[in-house]
């Protein structure tokens, strides 16, 4: 419905035009926009709309059109002479193979009989398998580099250990448990306040965990507010790094942020 649509429009304008997100929105609405918005997205101001149906296909040839003329955000030829590292986004179980495992190589490269660390396990631990396999678009590999979606096929741990958001990192890495964390929070809409003890999921690649507010530089906080929030992990330890940045999200509520101190 229009209203609806309008109102949509305007709720994203506004939370845009936060002080903790600060973007200028940009209406697309033909080829002369998306040149501009290529232009301008470099710089990190611009936020370029677009209103796509996903019933009729209307807006989808504008948006297919704006993504092919993007420049690359990542450079994957220097990230892959960087040690190994891959976050599990999937799980399978391949009958006569074993547990294999599947997502986008963020760091690195991984040949055939490589020995990584494999973690946190729901204890902390980490553990040492060996790659069997590789294979990238289904086709067998003897090695895989940044960029690329593989899936390894891996030993010495079993399919009911494995969990989405785990790590697969070079022997070389510090294999860190992550449960504690200080973190720059924005929130972008709640419709209360915001107290020590609220509970939100934390969306960081394919972590998705919940985690606990404790310490806050700011209390309460409220749509708009942004401050410095030790965040727990309620369940389970994980693996990140200074710099990730996350999302936060609990029924309406959505936050944003960026890991500035591991705590423990």
């Amino acid at each position: 419905p229009k209203e609806v649509l309008e109102a949509t429009i305007d709720e994203v304008y506004r939370i845009l035009k936060m002080p903790g997100v600060s973007k200028l929105p940009l209406m697309v609405k033909d080829l002369d926009d998306i040149a501009v918005a290529v232009h301008h997205m470099t710089s990190g101001r611009v936020t370029p709309i677009f209103l796509v149906s996903n019933v009729t296909g209307e807006g989808l040839k504008l948006l297919k059109t704006f993504l092919n003329f993007l420049p690359p955000r990542m450079d994957w030829q220097n990230q892959a002479s960087k040690p190994f590292l891959m976050y599990i986004e999937d799980i399978y179980n391949v009958r006569g193979v074993g547990p294999v495992i599947g997502g986008i190589i963020r760091e690195g490269s991984i040949a055939v009989d490589d020995i990584v660390q494999l973690g946190p396990f729901k204890d902390g631990s980490w553990r040492l398998v060996r790659v069997r396999s590789i294979q990238v678009n289904r086709i067998n590999v003897n090695r895989a580099i940044a960029g690329q979606d593989a899936t390894l096929a891996i030993s010495n741990v079993r399919y009911d250990e494995l969990e989405k958001g785990m790590a697969v990192l070079d022997r070389s890495l510090e294999a860190r448990s992550i449960r504690k964390i200080k973190a720059r929070v924005t929130v972008l809409k709640h419709p209360t306040t915001i107290r020590r003890g609220y509970q939100a999921v934390l969306h960081l690649e394919s972590i998705r965990s919940t985690v606990t507010f404790e310490n806050m530089e700011k209390e309460p906080m409220r749509t708009g507010d942004t401050g410095n929030v030790d965040l727990f992990f309620s369940y389970h330890p994980w693996y990140l790094r200074v710099g990730d940045i996350f999302v936060l999200r609990e029924a309406r509520t959505r936050a944003i942020g960026r890991v500035l101190n591991i705590i423990y």
